[in-house]
Formats: C-alpha cells, structure tokens, sequence
C-alpha cells in the first residue's frame, strides 16, 4: 500500500516549488525514476505526456523557464494529504516578471516517499481569495 505523511506532502510540494523556480539539484531524491505529469488544460499540446523521469521534468522545466524568465512559483496553503491512497494536493501560483499572477492546483501520487506522477491544471488569473 501507498502511504504518504502531512509532513512528506509538505515537503514534497516544497522540493517540487523548488524546482519550478530553477532549483534543479537532486531531483531523484523527491521524484520516482518512472515520474510522470499529466497537463490538464491544454488538450492539443499533449506533447507533454512524453515527459519520463527527473531528467524529463528537469530538462521541460529548464527550456520553460529559459522561454519565461522572471517566474516565481509559490504553495498558495496547506498541502492536502490523504495518507491513505499517497495522494497529496495543494494550490500554487506564479508571479510572472510583468507581475501578472497565474494558479494552479497539482495532484500527487506519492510512492515509497517520490513523486510519481503529477496532474497538474493551470489557470488563465489568480484568485487570492
């Protein structure tokens, strides 16, 4: 069975925010070998799906961030985390350079303590409240 803790999804949200904002340094010590992410909003740029393993996401974020530069991505609460199943979800926002905000919410599945796979659902502005 697939267990996860609120202290593990909290610091796996904060080693995943990490790496959004270029902080590139072990992945393969939050991240499964056979990681995955599932993009939910963009159904004709599923290109994505080929993402596989730290080096994947590491190498996708890299090129995103080099195309964007000036993101900042923070936890926007409390991870939620059902320890049961190894699910752990939380909001997230980014400030872009032109300070515009974008939210997010990204699902987890935790297995043996790593990421294994994330579906991950951006939205077009940022509601703080």
């Amino acid at each position: 069975m697939t267990t996860a803790s609120v202290d593990t999804g909290i610091a796996l949200f904060d080693r995943w925010t990490a790496l959004w904002n270029g902080d590139f340094s072990d992945p393969e010590e939050f991240l499964a070998p056979g990681f995955r992410i599932r993009f939910g909003n963009d159904p004709e740029n599923a290109e994505t799906d080929g993402i596989h393993g730290p080096d994947g996401i590491v190498e996708f974020i890299s090129a995103f961030r080099a195309a964007g530069p000036g993101q900042h991505y923070a936890v926007d609460g409390t991870p939620l985390v059902d320890g049961d199943s190894g699910r752990v979800a939380c909001r997230w926002y980014v400030t872009r350079a032109d300070g515009l905000q974008k939210s997010g919410i990204d699902l987890f599945e935790v297995v043996d303590g790593r990421i294994a796979t994330v579906w991950s659902v951006t939205g077009l502005r940022r509601f703080a409240d």
